[in-house]
């Protein structure tokens, strides 16, 4: 159970008055004098003649309008006494009972910002409790999460909530908080802050305490990863620039046995770094390092689905050599990507959009070769494009092997590859299934089980199974970009499995 809120309360919640500046030593009256600063300004004034009093001296010898203007100069608080003791037997009710619900109650039936960071103001000043609480957010609503966010924030802007007091109020091992703890819910409220001078002061203290050299506590990653996902594009990209180290570390510490939860972690981050436009050689490698991290989690997987879908262009490009093929490492890293979001289960949502979009870039990548079909010597850009599209082809290819092979995935195998298949009928409509027909003219079962007995004839070797090239590279008039095409998908698809041996 967290720690009860129990201290006293301090005074003057919100506003306070100011303090009387503390009298200073007397200066010299030369120049200063009422007689003299009369003088300088041309005026006969009689030398004993008082000062002016003040506003303050006027109200004590009961002047009204003196009263007046002194009340109005006096800040009143942000609460009142009541309201006060209200919020704060808000905050022990949140604390003893473990239920952050008493805090978005309250903040939404005070409205009014500034009520609102003085509440704010309370919590955080009790530290490690108080980020416990908001962890425990998780069970809220969608809706009373965002508005604990805008609190936050809205606190932190007004100079209620310091990045101190927000640090402080991370627990630490044996400091509020123990070992295996994600934050995943407290990272989610700072996330939703947007404010990227709160989530860079946050990650910087879980990623203290992740790699605390007396108690390493891997768990924390989740927070770190989930924090980083609320930063707008351009805050994410320098603190990439910052932290070359981080994700490889992030990723490695999401697979701990230690770690609960945090599943949906990696996608935010993959999501994050994809809004990076255009892509950059961090964005990017966050994409490549995080390929053999994906597993079976649906979130992981869709999210590096839609990063390929908005960066495949730039993806392939940082893996290509001068020649256009993609690299060995490269090609083994696809393979093992495409394992994950074509070959294998479970579904994700956006599969079939993933699918659509892999099939239509071949195929424009096809139709751009067509353009030099007649060519005696196809320019060296389109050459380049040959050898690219050979690449992709062999690690679709590979991606499909390896789960056949390696995974032993072979009924979920299928299952992707009919569905890409299907999908190719209006692309290529005269390509053909040997013994089964043009595809144009197939429907989804019948090309299920033309694969399912193409992999059982060539049960000992199924690379030579499904003919998957031979439906591109047919299409392919000009037989130099052809000849490219063939030897850059052979080479990658022999590199598949440097995937998984990463």
């Amino acid at each position: 159970m967290s720690t009860r809120i129990d201290r006293n309360p301090r005074t003057n919640v919100g506003a306070t008055q100011k303090q009387e500046p503390a009298s200073t030593a007397a200066k010299s009256t030369a120049g200063n004098s009422v007689a003299e600063r009369s003088r300088l300004n041309g005026a006969t004034v009689d030398a004993f003649q008082g000062a002016p009093l003040t506003q303050r001296a006027l109200a004590s010898l009961g002047n009204p309008t003196a009263t007046a203007n002194q009340i109005a100069a006096t800040p009143a608080p942000v609460l009142s006494r009541e309201e006060e003791a209200a919020a704060r037997k808000a905050l022990e009710n949140a604390t003893n009972r473990e239920d952050p619900s008493y805090i978005t109650e309250w903040l939404k039936a005070h409205p009014d910002p500034a009520q609102q960071a003085a509440f704010m103001d309370m919590l955080f000043e009790y530290g490690a409790p108080a980020g416990n609480l908001l962890d425990k957010a998780g069970k809220l609503s969608p809706e009373d999460q965002k508005l604990l966010s805008k609190a936050v924030d809205a606190a932190y802007r007004s100079g209620a909530l310091t990045l101190d007091e927000l640090t402080e109020a991370v627990g630490s091992h044996g400091n509020g908080s123990w070992g295996g703890e994600t934050h995943e819910t407290l990272a989610n409220i700072i996330a939703g802050t947007g404010n990227p001078e709160l989530i860079n002061a946050y990650v910087e203290r879980e990623l203290e305490i992740m790699t605390a050299s007396n108690a390493e506590d891997p768990a924390r990653a989740v927070a770190i990863a989930t924090a980083l996902a609320g930063l707008p594009p351009a805050e994410l990209q320098k603190f990439l620039e910052r932290h070359p180290d981080i994700v490889p570390l992030l990723l490695k510490n999401l697979e701990d046995p230690i770690v609960i939860g945090g599943g949906s972690a990696l996608g935010k981050l993959l999501d994050a770094a994809s809004a990076i436009q255009p892509p950059t050689e961090q964005s990017l490698q966050v994409f490549m390092d995080s390929i053999s991290h994906l597993g079976e989690n649906s979130d992981s997987r869709a999210a590096a689905a839609r990063f390929f879908q908005r960066n495949a262009d730039a993806i392939l490009s940082a893996l290509e050599d001068a020649s256009g093929s993609i690299g060995s490492h490269g090609a083994g890293k696809l393979s093992e990507f495409f394992t994950r979001t074509l070959f294998t289960e479970p579904a994700y949502e956006g599969q079939e959009a993933f699918h659509e979009f892999v099939t239509g870039k071949l195929s424009e990548m096809q139709q751009a070769l067509e353009t030099q079909a007649q060519a005696r010597s196809p320019s060296e850009e389109t050459q380049r494009l040959a050898r690219t599209m050979g690449s992709l082809v062999g690690a679709i290819e590979g991606g499909f092997l390896l789960a056949v092979e390696e995974l032993d995935k072979r009924n979920e195998a299928v299952e992707g590859l009919v569905g890409l298949l299907f999908k190719l009928k209006g692309l290529l409509p005269s390509s053909k299934l040997p013994g089964a027909g043009k595809l144009q003219d197939l429907t989804i079962d019948q090309i299920e089980k033309w694969v399912v007995n193409a992999l059982k004839e060539h049960a000992d070797d199924p690379k030579d199974a499904i003919p998957f090239h031979r439906l591109f590279g047919e299409q392919i008039s000009n037989p130099i970009l052809r000849s490219l095409y063939d030897a850059a998908r052979l080479t990658s698809l022999e590199n598949r499995e440097l995937g998984l041996n990463d």
